[in-house]
């Protein structure tokens, strides 16, 4: 970049590291040539002795502050454990957003499955020439490290037994992050937009593996429901969308207010959760194509499908000045069978009248850019207008809520702020041939790539948003046909709780985040307790304050 940097002195160290940290760009950064530059001002790097912490292990050791409770409710102190799927990961300085989701990610069968028995035979046959740039080099590595157990190894010191080291996520953080400048920094992250990102990136390096046809993220896919009533003329709507992962609103029902002690909520049960999703929503203004007026219409959403892991994610926090804050809101999760049937859609019902189609929707092919609604839903707490949340977001090519907000900001006074942001038309009639070859090289079919191509303006990372979000073949006649396939996993709607990510601190961006997750089915199963390094057996998991949750479908 040309900008210079400071150097902390004190973290110098003979190898030739230092903390060196860019003012202009608000980031730490790494010098590969610091005894070179160093050398300038009469510093010798090879006579220095590091006297000082560095920033990574100052913000470690702050995170760690945030201790979660290791003993029971008697107070029994929990024992460290260790050996295959018990393998702590090393905080790397702010990565345990990524350590936890991993934990629980791997703690998946089809991800341990998928990863862990082929390994040794990946890294014979892989064809990538550095190892350290190939996503499934990686993705083995980093199973064989938590599931052979060969590196789970506890210590022991004067007779008592100490925790295991752990292994580094260093490569594939390094990986993973690549094209991310968040998760590339040293900065704390959201565990939930890292989970998204992640599930992009497996999903890219998978599908041109024998047509996608291993790649373990479709354990998260499922299809929504929408049904939209005009409440004038009573006619109805059906649509459905691809989703892998869920975001639940929370109701925030404050207790009484004590001087001294942070405020304090009733708790809620996840049932309510869903009632809020599945919950009618009212629109105002709605064109309707029937009445050919302005009129207000009700919109629901419901499963259409259920995955075999729902990932859901539960809004637990409020904007205060811009910044999110959370909401210590105790979420009461069954330990047993959780049966979702009742938020099952039901499609289009006898007596019900479809409102017709109208010229200005787009095709079924020239499907709608997809947005996430996550970050929508984010971005409309903050107060801002949906259709501003939506354009921004589309924008930005869904990188998150923090990129969407600072485009808002940026476009306040544009005219067209509040205009419905109009799908691109696509301004060349024919594709760009190397964008094509790059895209088909992930597995997708030529005319598809050539089409979203066309759609997204030539762009290659909007067109592949497309690729990965949307479905040529997702109608209502395909779910009823997955809804009623011959084995009905696709219509199995109970579940139990296998995992969880929590996290302690005032925001989602700062604090601590763990992992608890669930060995093994029935009788025989066992929950574990992930601190970075540390894992100990925990027979009580509290899930109340969990941020992120994974449920596996019973079938």
């Amino acid at each position: 970049t040309g900008h210079r940097v400071s150097v902390k002195l004190g973290t110098i160290t003979p190898e030739g590291t230092a903390d060196a940290y860019c003012y202009a760009c608000d980031d730490n950064k790494l010098n590969p040539h610091l005894a070179q530059h160093l050398q300038v001002f009469g510093i010798n790097v090879a006579a220095q002795q590091k006297t000082e912490k560095s920033i990574a292990e100052l913000q470690l050791e702050h995170n760690l502050k945030f201790d979660f409770s290791m003993t029971t409710a008697d107070g029994t102190q929990l024992q460290p454990v260790a050996g295959p799927g018990l393998t702590g990961l090393r905080n790397l300085g702010n990565s345990c957003y990524l350590a936890s989701v991993m934990q629980c990610v791997f703690g998946i069968d089809r991800f341990r499955d998928r990863y862990f028995p082929s390994a040794a035979d990946h890294f014979l046959t892989c064809s990538q020439l550095h190892p350290a740039k190939c996503m499934l080099c990686q993705l083995h590595k980093l199973a064989n490290g938590l599931w052979s157990g060969r590196y789970a190894v506890l210590e022991t010191e004067d007779g008592k037994t100490r925790h295991q080291h752990g292994i580094s996520p260093a490569h594939f953080k390094a990986m993973v992050a690549r094209d991310h400048p968040e998760f590339a920094s040293m900065r704390q992250q959201d565990a939930f937009e890292f989970l998204q990102h992640l599930n992009k990136q497996v999903d890219i390096a998978e599908r041109p593996v024998e047509g996608g046809a291993l790649n373990p993220t479709s354990v998260f896919d499922f299809t929504t429901e929408e049904r939209l009533q005009c409440t004038k003329c009573c006619r109805v709507r059906y649509t459905t969308q691809k989703s892998s992962l869920l975001s639940l609103p929370v109701a925030k029902r404050p207790l009484a207010a004590v001087e001294g002690v942070p405020q304090e909520f009733e708790p809620v049960q996840l049932a309510e959760c869903f009632d809020m999703m599945t919950a009618d929503e009212t629109v105002d203004g709605y064109m309707c194509p029937s009445c050919e007026q302005p009129t207000t219409a009700k919109k629901s959403t419901h499963f259409a499908t259920f995955p075999k892991v729902l990932a859901v994610q539960v809004r637990r926090f409020e904007f205060v000045n811009w910044v999110p804050q959370k909401l210590e809101i105790p979420v009461q999760v069954p330990q047993g069978p959780i049966e979702l049937g009742a938020y099952r859609g039901q499609g289009l019902q006898l007596g019900e009248e479809a409102l017709p189609e109208t010229d200005d929707q787009p095709p079924t092919d020239e499907q709608p850019e997809p947005v996430d609604e996550s970050v929508v839903a984010l971005l409309e707490s903050m107060g801002f207008p949906r259709v501003r949340c939506v354009k921004a977001v589309k924008k930005t090519g869904n990188t998150g809520a923090e990129p969407a907000m600072n485009w808002i900001f940026e476009h306040m006074d544009d005219a067209d702020i509040d205009a419905p942001d109009s799908e691109p038309q696509g301004t060349a009639a024919v594709a760009d041939p190397a964008a094509v070859e790059q895209l088909m090289a992930m597995g997708f079919p030529q005319a598809r790539v050539e089409r979203e191509l066309l759609q997204s303006d030539g762009d290659a990372n909007r067109a592949l948003d497309r690729l990965l979000n949307l479905s040529d073949d997702v109608t209502m006649d395909n779910v009823a046909a997955a809804t009623d396939s011959k084995d009905g996993s696709a219509s199995c709607s109970q579940y139990e709780l296998t995992g969880f990510v929590s996290h302690k601190g005032s925001s989602v961006h700062c604090g601590h985040y763990v992992a608890t997750v669930r060995h093994g089915l029935g009788t025989d199963s066992a929950w574990f307790f992930f601190n970075d390094a540390r894992v100990v057996a925990q027979p009580e998991p509290q899930s109340e304050q969990a941020y992120v949750y994974f449920f596996t479908r019973n079938d």
